[in-house]
């Protein structure tokens, strides 16, 4: 599954959203697999009209770019978007309906009419997704976001220039979906036990990367192969740097620690704690990717749980002792809800704590309007006084 949420395997309604820059190729590759092992999709997949398409000349442009591109298209595509000479949706579902103006001032309808007209039956999923996101909020319905990437990938917060085309973090759940931040109640953040981070020739800064034969035992147990481009993983030890700073911009209400049963195979455990950044000791995270490379990270090492294992548990008290202690070190130094522990690969294979979720935004505005209702009748105390 790279393009269609993964909730279309339970039957859930699942949408891509306009912040999605779709390769019909890949999608129409997706759909058919799909509906070859059984899934119906009619009713269940709904895709954005405003959502832009990578073209074949976009893809051909990003293998010749940077070697830290993945040759999918996706940054000529968000190229075309911003200087808005892109292809969306909308086009592909009018295409039978063109007309001379618009071949005119937008030529590259007219130059992909061919291409697009393969992919016609995809049209049939287009929708105007924001209303049925926000009508389905406004029923009191659940629903999740789900954002590709990571923080240290995001365009504006992201490791800059080692970053996607794109806003990774959670604000670009808004404007990728047309939903207000209002209606977000929770942000969940999803951290590795350890750090990982892939890109073609391994030029971006990993301030915990691991060169010896750790970083290869970790790769090798944690399968860490790029989902997308088959690319190995560089692996890193935890950064705590990064994961308190990704918590701030995302405005995280809680947090899930996957991939813990990786770690089973280490006598030893090490967590950033801060970096040393010309000298001196910082624990602030720079976005700037030319600073990044000159920070040197300052470990915390811990005992690890080698001999013992965390796969097949199913309650936080029965972990091993030095797996809660590691546990419990990054919830001291990230400082928000740890909602969920994932220990094996198994559906099951999931903790569940009581914190889970963390705390709903709301809550919080019912307190401001709590705060607001009291000053009001105070003040309106006072004038009955006159």
């Amino acid at each position: 599954m790279h393009l269609i949420p993964a909730g279309v395997l339970r039957g859930k309604k699942c949408i891509i959203g306009n912040g999605v820059v779709i390769d019909l190729e890949a999608l129409q590759k997706e759909i058919t697999e799909l509906q070859s092992l059984g899934f119906d999709l009619e009713g269940n997949l709904f895709i954005s009209s405003g959502a832009h398409l990578i073209l074949p000349d976009y893809i051909e442009d990003s293998k010749k770019g940077k070697n830290s591109s993945t040759g999918r298209g996706i940054a000529p595509a968000y190229k075309s978007k911003a200087t808005k000479e892109g292809l969306r949706m909308h086009d592909l579902v009018g295409l039978d309906h063109l007309n001379g103006f618009e071949a005119e001032i937008r030529p590259y309808i007219k130059k992909n009419k061919k291409y697009l007209s393969n992919f016609k039956g995809i049209s049939k999923y287009a929708a105007d997704t924001p209303v049925i996101i926000n009508n389905a909020i406004d029923k009191g319905k659940n629903v999740l976001f789900e954002g590709a990437q990571g923080t240290g990938l995001d365009v504006d917060h992201g490791q800059y220039p080692y970053v996607t085309s794109s806003n990774a973090t959670s604000g670009g759940a808004c404007t990728g979906t047309g939903v207000g931040p209002t209606k977000i109640d929770r942000v969940l953040g999803i951290f590795k036990a350890y750090t990982t981070r892939v890109d073609r020739d391994g030029e971006s800064p990993l301030p915990t990367q691991i060169d010896d034969g750790v970083g290869e035992l970790l790769r090798k147990e944690g399968g860490e192969y790029g989902a997308t481009t088959g690319r190995p993983r560089r692996c890193g030890w935890f950064d705590a740097v990064l994961a308190k700073y990704a918590a701030r911009v995302n405005g995280m209400t809680g947090f899930v620690l996957t991939k813990l049963d990786v770690l089973d195979v280490l006598d030893e455990i090490k967590i950033c704690v801060a970096y040393e950044l010309d000298g001196k000791r910082t624990t602030d995270f720079p976005a700037d990717g030319a600073i990044l490379r000159r920070c040197k990270p300052i470990y915390e090492t811990l005992k690890g749980w080698k001999g013992e294992t965390v796969k097949g548990k199913r309650r936080f008290e029965d972990l091993p002792e030095n797996a809660k202690k590691y546990i419990n070190k990054i919830k001291e130094l990230l400082g928000i809800p740890l909602c969920l522990i994932s220990i094996d690969a198994e559906r099951n294979g999931t903790i569940v704590l009581r914190e889970v979720w963390g705390p709903k935004r709301i809550d919080i505005y019912e307190k401001i309007n709590a705060r607001r209702k009291n000053r009001e009748n105070e003040l309106q105390k006072k004038l009955n006084i006159f």
